[in-house]
This record gives structure tokens, sequence and C-alpha cells, in this order.
């Protein structure tokens, strides 16, 4: 028994607890995650209950839905559309290029356009009409306020990639003054002397200070590599005036003629080398249309993207549609200038106060855009202070009439064409007295041309003749008192001459209109080829008016259209360019616009209202504040097309 119960006890004693605390740092040392991974978590099915399931499925869907919903709202405040590059622009022009060059675009206005694109100035007016540097860093103005020393940026190069220095601005100003050149700035820059101090600097001298000075170095710099080779006296005739080299956002890349020679498009890309942002859009097309009518139907049907200036007989059939119409006003003025030189009629004091009471503003600005505004002076919105008030001739016909009693006799039609017959008659005595003293001429031979000439003579005088107009004047010498107004051959002068025209035809003055074409219309101001001038001035933005109304600019390149010849208006404006300040320059300014009164050179009738109809897939527009037609591109290179999401952060 005692070897059994020793046995069993051998066989089923206790055992000792096991330590398997090894087992556990061994298990934490294998397992390389403390969360389950997908192949652990697949069997979680196998011993999960059916609610079990339903609260974890339901738990991940809320979570998953939150998350969502969070991202999306997120997204939704913190992502915004923005402009991306690429996209083309093009834009319809009435007339044709002729100098894309800063030395002469200044009389044309799409010359001026595209040479604002692809050339720089020292300085350019920016979107809030603040001048800023632009080839220019920094600048210092003595004591004396006669001289400038400008810095220029170091990092500009050309279209051509050649590098942009002092030389070129010396070039440009020296180009500007040479005769041979004829640059119609040329009176801007008389008396400024310019040179060279350094690479990257130069000093402009002025005679006389001149507190604006700074606004005439907004002209394009032009680069000397390229003009220095080309003889002053022909530079007119350099094929760069249509393929130009600028440092500006844009270049040249091609044009497209026709069979006959004109220019059909003129095409821009973004510059690769411009020194500042590059604008968004890839390509600038330039369009070229005879007149406003044939623009207008190519914007219609979208061949074009923008049309500008349109006028306010056409801007009303635009489609809201596909366009924005943007509306601005720019500092000009349209007036009629008188030039006595042209009319010695035009010399007598009272005709010319006769003139400007025979106008009637307010109806011309209702037949013509009820959204002009009627204007009595050059000075546009200068006077600002209640203080300083002018007293301007108002409309007044029987003022009018009575001046015009005292020099020129009312006479009827029928005696009106009684005196222009025989004037015209006896123009003709000598082809007459040919026909009747010819030996082989019969008295029918002779009674038949004769009747022919009376005949001519009678049909031309009865054309020049207006229905409406009930009484002509003439002076004591039977000269009739008749007037001829010169315009550009659009519909808004055609319209303005014409209710012009009928108003002078009340108090009896035969008025005349002369149509003359666009492209044409520089060279009748160059020659001072007319009576009256119908046409407006851009001012610009400091709106001295020296430029216009000095006698010293009566002449080509000079804009004083009416050759105004004041010896006192002319110390005023000297003196006012010298003052630093506009408050200084006002009184002197209020003086002035009293002689302009006084003497009438001319006569002031609205500041246009102008539209610019574009396509709306074209964003960034800005036209406040511009002085300008050209700056209507102000902004031009924050224009764009095409746009994209991007996620900002707070």
């Amino acid at each position: 028994m005692n070897f059994k119960k020793r046995l069993d006890s051998l066989i089923h004693r206790p055992k000792k607890p096991v330590d398997d605390s090894l087992d556990k740092i061994l298990l934490k040392k294998t397992r390389q995650r403390f969360l389950p991974n997908y192949s652990q978590i697949k069997y979680l099915r196998h011993f999960l209950s059916k609610k079990e399931k339903w609260a974890i499925g339901i738990s991940v869907s809320v979570l998953a839905v939150s998350l969502i919903a969070w991202a999306s709202v997120y997204v939704y405040h913190n992502q915004k559309i923005v402009p991306a590059n690429g996209g083309e622009y093009s834009e319809g022009l009435i007339g044709q290029p002729k100098y894309v060059n800063p030395l002469f675009s200044n009389t044309n206005d799409i010359d001026a356009d595209l040479t604002y694109l692809i050339y720089s100035g020292l300085f350019k007016f920016g979107s809030q009409q603040k001048l800023l540097p632009e080839l220019a860093s920094k600048y210092i103005v003595s004591a004396d306020k006669k001289t400038y020393d400008i810095n220029l940026r170091e990092d500009v190069k050309w279209s051509d990639g050649r590098e942009f220095t002092a030389d070129d601005v010396v070039f440009t100003f020296n180009t500007i003054k040479n005769p041979l050149v004829s640059s119609p700035l040329v009176s801007t820059f008389q008396g400024v002397e310019v040179k060279k101090v350094d690479k990257y600097q130069v000093r402009f001298t002025l005679k006389e200070p001149f507190a604006p000075f700074l606004t005439s170095l907004t002209v394009g710099i032009i680069p000397a590599h390229i003009w220095s080779e080309v003889e002053p006296a022909k530079i007119k005739l350099a094929k760069n005036n249509l393929q130009p080299v600028g440092t500006g956002a844009w270049v040249f890349n091609k044009m497209i003629k026709d069979q006959a020679g004109n220019i059909q498009q003129y095409i821009l890309q973004s510059n690769p080398n411009y020194y500042k942002k590059p604008p968004y859009l890839d390509k600038i097309t330039f369009k070229f249309y005879p007149d406003y009518t044939t623009a207008f139907s190519a914007l219609k049907t979208q061949e074009i993207m923008g049309l500008s200036f349109v006028p306010n007989n056409l801007k009303k059939q635009i489609s809201n549609k596909n366009f924005i119409a943007y509306n601005f006003n720019l500092p000009q003025y349209t007036a009629l200038f008188l030039n006595e030189d042209n009319n010695d009629s035009l010399a007598d004091e009272d005709l010319r106060l006769a003139l400007w009471q025979a106008v009637n503003k307010t109806s011309l600005a209702k037949n013509l855009d009820e959204s002009i505004k009627l204007i009595d002076s050059p000075l546009l919105g200068y006077f600002t202070d209640t203080t300083t008030t002018f007293k301007y001739p108002a409309f007044n016909t029987a003022s009018s009439t009575e001046l015009l009693d005292d020099n020129w006799e009312k006479i009827q039609p029928e005696e009106y064409f009684k005196l222009r017959y025989d004037e015209l008659l006896s123009k003709q005595e000598a082809e007459i007295k040919a026909i009747t003293e010819n030996p082989s001429s019969t008295p029918e031979m002779v009674s038949s041309s004769v009747k022919k000439i009376e005949d001519q003579i009678t049909e031309s005088v009865r054309k020049t003749m207006d229905a409406k107009q009930s009484a002509y004047r003439k002076d004591d010498d039977d000269n009739i008192l008749e007037l001829t107004i010169t315009t550009v051959n659009n519909d808004e002068y055609g319209l303005v001459a014409k209710e012009i025209a009928s108003m002078w035809a009340n108090v009896g003055i035969k008025t005349n209109i002369r149509l003359i074409d666009s492209p044409q219309i520089p060279e009748v101001i160059k020659n001072r080829n007319y009576e009256i001038l119908l046409y407006s001035e851009i001012v610009g933005a400091d709106l001295d008016p020296f430029a216009f109304w000095h006698s010293s600019q009566s002449r080509y390149p000079g804009l004083n259209l009416s050759g105004y010849s004041n010896s006192k208006a002319d110390e005023l404006l000297e003196d006012a360019r010298g003052l630093a300040t506009e408050t200084e320059r006002q009184s002197l300014y209020a003086r002035f616009v009293n002689l302009l009164i006084q003497d009438i050179p001319a006569i002031f009738l609205y500041t246009p209202n102008q539209t610019f109809i574009i396509d709306k897939q074209i964003h960034g527009i800005d036209l406040n504040n511009i002085f300008t037609p050209s700056q209507r591109y102000i902004t031009i290179n924050d224009w764009y097309i095409k746009t994209q999401k991007k996620l900002f952060g707070n």
C-alpha cells in the first residue's frame, strides 16, 4: 500500500505556479501596432452580435459624414476662384496704325493705344491716377525745382534682350528735341537739358521751374541701339514704327495685311523679358475697321471681344447677354475753336459773342446724349470752391440778334440768292465774252451756251441754301456773313455740327459743314486748315492749359487750335507753371478764365461720356480715374479670362 500511495503521489503531485511574464514580454515585442489591422478586423464579424455590428456601422457612418461635412465647410470658406494664366483678347479699332512710336503717337489714338502697351516711361499713372515710378526707381528734385535726378531700374531689358540703360533715356529726349525729327512733343521739352550721370542715372535741368514736369516723363523711352542707326529726318519712314522694340508688358508679334497693304490685324503677346508680374492674358489681337458701324457689327457677331468709344446711337443696340458696357469720363472737352486767320469776320468781338449766345447747349445735350456734361471753360472741374465764380455768356438769341444787327444787315433768301448769283456770274464773264465774240458762234449757240452757264449757277446757289433758313446777313459791301465748321466725319461730330449750324441759321448766319475722315484730320489740324474747328481736346492729369492756350503753341506741333494770342494770358500761364501747389495756381487760372470769357477764342460745349463695350468673359477691368483713351488699358495686366480654384488657409 505504501508503495502504491507513493507512486500515486509522484504521478499526481501539485504543479508549481508558471511565471508567464516572459511570454507577455515576448508577445508584446512581436506585435507591430496597437490597433488591429484589416486582416484582424475582418474576423470581428465572427464573434460580434448583430446589435454590435449595427452600432459600429452607424458610428463609422456618422464619423465619415461628419468628416466630409467639416471638410466641405472648410473648403467652401477657404477656397477662392482666382485668375489663371492664358487666354486671348481681341479689340476693334477705327482707322490704321501708322507710328507705334512714343515720339509721334499722341496725334493718333490707335498709335497711342499700341504705344501704351509696348513701351514704358520713366513714370506712369497708376489705377488711382497717382504718379508712380516705372523705369525710374527713385528721384530727387533740387531746392530750386529746376533739377531732377532720376535713378533707373537695373533689372530692365528691351524685348529683344538688350539691356536698358541711361543711354536710352538721353537718346529719347534728345531725339524728341531734334527739329529734324518733327516730334509733336518738341514743345514740351524745349529748354530742358538731359544728360547721363552714370549707367543708371540721368539728370534733367529746366530753365524755369515747372511744377508738373514729372508728368511729362510718362512718355515712352525708345531703344538707342535701334533708333540711333536711323537718320533723324528718316525716323518716320523706319519699319520699327510698326515693328517696335519696347520694355512694356506686351511685345509686337506680327501684323496681317490685305492685298491693298492695309493692316487688318496687329497682334501682341506677353513680354517674356518684362520686369514686373506678367499679364494673365497670352495675346491681344487688334482688328481694324473703316468706321464704327462695321466694327459694331463685328462686335455683335463676337468677331471681336471689345470696342471702345462706341457712339451713342450704337451702344443702345448691344445685348446685355454677352457684353458689359463700361461708362467713363475723360478730362476732355469738345469746343468750337474760332480761327480768325482763315476768316476775317471771326476777328470781330461782337460776332464771337453772338455765336456763343446763339448756341443752346441744353438742347444740344438733349439731342446728342443727356449724359454729357455741359461746360463753359476748358479748366474742367478745376474750381471746386464756391467763392470762385465766373460770368459766362448765356444762351440768348435776342441778344445775339441785336449784336449781329449792328454790323450785318438781315436779308431775305431771294436777296441772298441774287447776291450769290451775281457774284458767281461775274466770275464767268470771261467765258461768256469768249462765247459771244467767237466768230463761229451763231446767236442760237450763244444763247444756249449762256443759258447753260446761268442754269448751272442757279443750281449751284440753290444747293447751298437751306430751306429752313428764313434769313441771311450781309455787310455794307454786300459780303455775305458765312462760316464753315470743319469736323471729323463721325456720327457724334456730324450731329453736333448740324445742330450748331441750325442754331446759327436762326440768327441769320449762313453756316457750312465740312466733314473730314478721321485719318486726314491730323493734317488739317497741323496746317490749321479751318475757320471753325469742332473738335475735342484731352487736357491730361494736371489740367495745365499752357499747351492749349499759350500763344507759343499756335502753330504745329502746339495745340492752341484757335491761334489765341493774349500777352496777359501768356503771362498768367507762364507764372502758374512755376507754382508748386494747385491752390497757388488757382487764382492765376481764375484770371486766365476771365480773359477767355472776354476774348472768346472758342465756344466750349461739353465733356463727352465715353462707353467701352467688352465681352463678359473678360474680368479685372477698372476704368475709374483715367485721363487718356489709352489708359483704358491701365489694368490690362490684371485682365483675365481663365480661372482656377485655390485653397487659402486662415
